[in-house]
């Protein structure tokens, strides 16, 4: 089988003519430092960035990693998860009793690096997870990814870093991207973005859809009774969103903003194929994981030195959990077997106000309000209200000191104001106590161009993030006591980094990081089997990352990079710290063979990850290395034909002990798009 799809691939390549390069596409590979091998088909939606200003002759080494579309569009990633694992300091993370998936930044999960979609905030209310599977890229021009250092602009809960997802905008009169595609798994996907843009106003539209049935599992997986096949049970998806915008440009400065987006999903939740005895599985599906968004976003300049931008947003999120008693899915008698829905919802705005205070210094001041609002009840209780509202105020200062340095200098307020908690005692609805707090946020980093071609940085940052409804009042399934009292927890992160243009062809970059981290809750278990979330953690998280992109030659390409993350438990030094790998390697080749077919290869390792299964046991994952090729050729002038073989070799791993990932599976897609 990959003998064949290999033999397809080149097959693809060797058909292609050698026509004058696309008109949004280069003759040849661009230099290293760029990060993709071939223009986007249209432009990201500029104001939804969070924006660092810095004179270009300060030198600022960027803190900020960015994934554009061509690198994960190439690679067929159309899920956030498998997008976000390209850039170093970022790995997976699986959630397996939820079938969910995030990641981690340097060691920080997704509670305590926020996901944002053009500026605003998406993560779930109640428990500040999202799942990553249910964000389709298909409409993303661009993703950046703070780690450490964060800008105050993000507002609060950035512990770690923040990721910002960017959309299209148009770039002419029409851009026009449209596709489908075929996977393992009887998955099938399709996409359409249009965009027109004018003198005063521009439109931007789009529709995409992935749908599967299963994933394939690798030949290797020794099968289970929960998994008698190699077709993964209970593992089916559908997703789908759209979402449309209309902007209005008075002038070349100003720009008003007003989007609607819709998401529905659902998705079984596969059970545990493992071999512990001891595992109890779950018999879950969700069939309602829904999300719907209203957001403006205005940019005004303010004379000549001054601009202010406005993002409100209204959102709403409903989700519903089905709990079974068997792997039939049929019956719902049992004490564990339930009907969950949630109907969270929220609002609020981030505003920031920069002004040029002459020509060495750019000062930005902002001001972050959320109000959230989640709603839960398993069907038939009385239903349970909580209320948060979070504030934070945020002031940036970026001062050129010289010709080839730069500092910036960083400080954030933020507050939580519980205003609604609704207990559950004995059938009837009681109040929690309200909590309300208050996290300080100083940071500063310096930047310098040794030379032209060389550039170096050192950060500080002091983090927090807010506890979140789930932390303060959960009982987790009888399993914990709620503690309303529970403080932010903090991290105070140090970087070193270096960046170096060798040449014309080739640029490294490393960077030395530590995080100090304290308040971080931690179980304090009051008896077997309860206990309640206490801020009692202390840690550190110590590592460094070293990337390289260079042009072999006219045709071929390198990228790679290597990740070490080593993290203590110094409160509970016999506790191992879970879910991150020690050491994770990345390297990709890209060949083009003429203007319009190119061929990739690219391979990942990871080593030293520990998990802890369904039933506590913590054991070593083994270490795994997975390789994927694919190809794409040009023809009729705006059409792309796609395809590829997603671990090729078949490996059989797992990143959670009982949830393996998918053996070898392949694709196939088409695009047009001008």
């Amino acid at each position: 089988m990959p003998r064949l799809f290999l033999f397809f691939i080149f097959a693809l390549a060797a058909a292609a003519q050698t026509p004058a390069p696309h008109a949004d596409e280069p003759a040849q590979p661009s230099p290293a430092p760029t990060r993709s091998e071939e223009a986007p088909p249209a432009g990201a939606f500029d104001a939804g960035r969070f924006s660092v200003t810095v004179t270009e002759s300060a030198g600022q080494t960027p803190t900020t990693g960015t994934l554009e579309e061509t690198v994960y569009r190439t690679r067929n990633f159309v899920k956030s998860a498998d997008t976000l694992n390209l850039l170093p300091g970022v790995t997976l993370q699986r959630v397996g009793p939820r079938n969910e998936r995030g990641v981690y930044v340097r060691g920080f999960d997704f509670r305590q690096v926020p996901l944002y979609m053009d500026g605003i905030p998406v993560y779930v209310p109640y428990d500040g997870y999202v799942d990553l599977d249910r964000f389709l890229t298909l409409d993303v021009s661009e993703i950046q990814v703070a780690k450490g250092f964060t800008s105050p602009l993000y507002g609060p809960n950035a512990l770690g870093g923040a990721i910002n997802m960017i959309t299209k905008a148009p770039t002419k009169k029409l851009n026009l991207d449209l596709g489908t595609g075929y996977a393992s798994g009887r998955q099938v996907n399709g996409f359409v973005n249009a965009g027109s843009r004018f003198r005063r106003f521009w439109l931007q539209g789009g529709f995409a859809w992935l749908s599967s049935g299963t994933f394939p599992l690798s030949g290797a997986f020794p099968l289970t009774p929960l998994q008698p096949d190699f077709n993964r049970r209970n593992a089916y998806q559908t997703d789908s969103k759209g979402r449309i915008r209309f902007a209005w440009t008075p002038n070349s400065r100003d720009q008003y903003a007003f989007t609607y987006a819709k998401q529905n999903g659902e998705k079984g939740n596969p059970p545990y194929a493992g071999g512990d005895p001891s595992v109890r599985p779950r018999y879950w599906q969700w069939p309602q994981w829904d999300k719907e968004s209203f957001y403006f976003i205005g940019n005004k300049s303010i004379r000549e030195t001054g601009n202010l931008r406005v993002r409100l947003y209204y959102d709403r999120f409903d989700n519903l959990i089905r709990a079974y008693d068997n792997a039939n899915y049929n019956s719902q008698n049992l004490g564990s077997s339930f009907n969950s829905p949630y109907d969270d919802d929220t609002y609020g705005t981030t505003t920031d106000f920069g002004v040029k205070a002459g020509s060495r210094q750019d000062v930005r001041v902002s001001f972050y309000f959320k109000d959230d609002t989640h709603r839960e009840g398993n069907l038939g209780e009385p239903l349970r209200a909580f209320r948060d509202q979070t504030y934070s105020f945020g002031l940036q200062d970026t001062i050129r000191l010289a010709a080839r340095t730069s500092a910036i200098l960083g400080f954030s307020a933020d507050h939580l104001d519980t205003r609604n908690a609704q207990n559950l005692v004995a059938g009837q609805v009681t109040p929690f106590p309200l909590a309300r707090v208050w996290a300080y946020n100083p940071q500063a980093g310096i930047f310098h161009a040794i030379t032209d071609s060389s550039k170096l940085h050192f950060t500080f940052a002091r983090k927090t993030r807010l506890p979140t409804v789930k932390d303060r009042y959960s009982y987790r399934m009888g399993q914990a006591i709620p503690n309303p009292g529970l403080q932010p927890e903090r991290s105070d992160n140090f970087e070193a980094g270096y960046t170096q243009l060798l040449g014309a062809r080739t640029f490294v970059e490393a960077a030395l990081f530590r995080s100090n981290i304290s308040q971080s809750t931690q179980r304090f278990y009051l008896q077997p089997n309860l206990y309640q979330l206490r801020n009692l953690g202390e840690a550190n998280y110590l590592g460094g990352e070293f990337g390289l992109r260079t042009n072999l030659n006219s045709a071929l390409q390198l990228t790679t990079h290597y990740t070490y993350l080593s993290r203590r438990n110094h409160s509970m030094p016999s506790v191992i710290m879970l879910d991150t790998p020690r050491h994770k390697t990345y390297a990709t080749l890209a060949y083009r063979i003429h203007a319009r077919a190119s061929l990739f290869a690219d391979h990942t390792y990871e080593g030293g990850r520990w998990n802890s299964n369904d039933a506590g046991r913590v054991q070593r994952a083994p270490s795994f290395a997975a390789t994927g090729i694919g190809g794409s050729v040009r023809f009729l002038r705006d059409a792309e034909l796609q395809a590829g073989v997603n671990n090729l070799f078949d490996r059989n791993y797992y990143l959670v002990q009982g949830y393996p990932e998918a053996g070898r599976n392949v694709y196939v897609n088409l695009r047009y798009r001008f």
